[in-house]
């Protein structure tokens, strides 16, 4: 929930399919969804990475790592915004991504969006590391909704929510800004991305609901799916995440709805790309 703030498998049997003029025929099917509730609702409601074994999920003021089936919380910080950074207005974390041992996540200053930041935890203990890189205005004039980690390429990309005109590379080494890259289509509402075989996918809180692939390198832009008419109404698309699960599906998109204590992990499998 960017501006505001178990498990049932139900086999939904729905395929969605890249728009007319996608660029590639790319087909996902829904085969399972979780369902957290109260407290894990709330911790579980922004965004979501995973390291190969657990999952990592945000929230407006903290961090939780837990169990593949949601069932047990290994490590939890409640409190996650370093307080040099919330004493600049920090109060938001937004969709976070991991690396090589550290979660990588964006924190912002809504609704001034002047302090945006990438910090860096502890994967293991949630722990902030000490190290949090600013991010330029010039880019990310309404603050850090996302990041996502590129290790194959070096980079790691953020952009700004709304509107998407571009994607924001920068250095993995030490984030400075290496360049932008123009979209082919200017997108918005951009709540989470993550890298997956070697392009970018990403969650648009638009009334689509749309998962789009980025290519990292020319910004072409394919509307792979749109999931708002399988969703329920009131729903607040977040964080996405890639991996295989034994359901068979690889994309795990997290979704919050208005007026519920739950939050909702749709699960889905790649049929054809």
């Amino acid at each position: 929930m960017r501006r505001r703030i178990a498990c049932t498998l139900a086999l939904a049997g729905l395929a969605f399919a890249a728009t007319p003029g996608a660029s590639a025929a790319e087909t996902w099917q829904q085969t399972s969804r979780q369902t957290y509730y109260l407290t894990d609702a709330l911790q579980r409601s922004q965004g979501i990475a995973t390291d190969g074994t657990t999952w990592y999920f945000s929230w407006k003021l903290g961090l939780s790592r837990v169990t593949l089936d949601g069932r047990t919380v290994l490590s939890n910080n409640p409190l996650a915004i370093p307080a040099q950074l919330a004493a600049q207005g920090a109060n938001h974390i937004g969709d976070i991504d991991y690396y090589n041992g550290k979660i990588y996540a964006p924190i912002e200053d809504g609704s001034d969006y002047k302090h945006p930041y990438i910090a860096l935890y502890d994967a293991s203990t949630l722990t902030y590391t000490g190290t949090a890189y600013a991010l330029p205005l010039s880019v990310q004039p309404d603050g850090a909704p996302w990041v996502a980690v590129d290790a194959a390429r070096g980079y790691v990309y953020s952009s700004a929510y709304n509107p998407t005109p571009a994607l924001n590379v920068y250095s993995l080494t030490d984030l400075h800004l290496v360049k932008t890259v123009p979209l082919s289509t200017a997108i918005g509402s951009v709540q989470g991305a993550k890298v997956y075989d070697g392009d970018l996918y990403a969650s648009s809180n638009n009334d689509a609901k749309s998962i789009y692939r980025i290519d990292p390198g020319t910004g072409q832009v394919t509307d792979v799916f749109d999931r708002a008419s399988s969703l329920p109404s009131g729903s607040e698309t977040e964080g996405l995440a890639f991996l295989p699960t034994s359901d068979g599906a690889q994309m795990h998109a997290l979704d919050a709805v208005s007026g519920r204590l739950a939050t909702y992990l749709y699960n889905y499998r790649r049929t054809t790309s």
